[in-house]
């Protein structure tokens, strides 16, 4: 089992360093900081609160099933990340383009894309028209977070299942 966990995290090495050194660039230097804020809280809260009060039905619907996605994928999220205790790539790493975002130690799994994907996939859930925007980027956040050196693929990845699993919890059972 450990050979295999080595195996995952050699890969995760390997991945992480194409996104954060091998397509850099001055443009992505500047886009990616600011898609990474579409994954934040202060984002979120604003999005959410912008919804709310949009007198509409289904938007009004929308954004109440949002807050508890987010919470729960939250919740869910710092669980994990506490009980595993996986130190960012950029504290074990040596040679990373970094820009650190209000961020703790830990890495696993990334809350930004977990939330990104909460509202990528409720509001595809909702609105069906806007399923690739919002998957994109839902996707781009994740892409943003290894660029920035403060997560790896695999973190990216829970945390798009994470948000994926709260928001068809939260549509088809709330």
């Amino acid at each position: 089992m450990k050979a295999v966990f080595k195996r995952i995290q050699d890969r995760d090495i390997i991945i992480l360093k194409i996104f954060n050194q091998k397509i850099k660039c001055k443009a992505l230097d500047v886009i990616m900081p600011i898609l990474t804020y579409l994954g934040s809280f202060l984002f979120v809260t604003l999005f959410c609160l912008v919804a709310f009060l949009v007198k509409n039905e289904v938007v009004h619907k929308f954004s109440i099933r949002c807050i508890i996605t987010l919470s729960f994928g939250a919740a869910l999220t710092q669980l994990v990340k506490v009980s595993v205790n996986r130190l960012r790539p950029y504290i074990t790493i040596e040679n990373l383009y970094i820009k650190k975002i209000g961020i703790d130690r830990y890495s696993f799994p990334s809350g930004h894309t977990a939330v990104a994907f909460s509202l990528a996939i409720m509001t595809s859930l909702f609105f069906p028209k806007l399923v690739v925007l919002s998957i994109l980027l839902g996707t781009c956040v994740g892409i943003s977070r290894m660029y920035l050196g403060v997560h790896y693929p695999t973190d990216v990845i829970f945390g798009m299942i994470i948000g994926t699993i709260s928001s068809f919890l939260v549509y088809n059972f709330i």
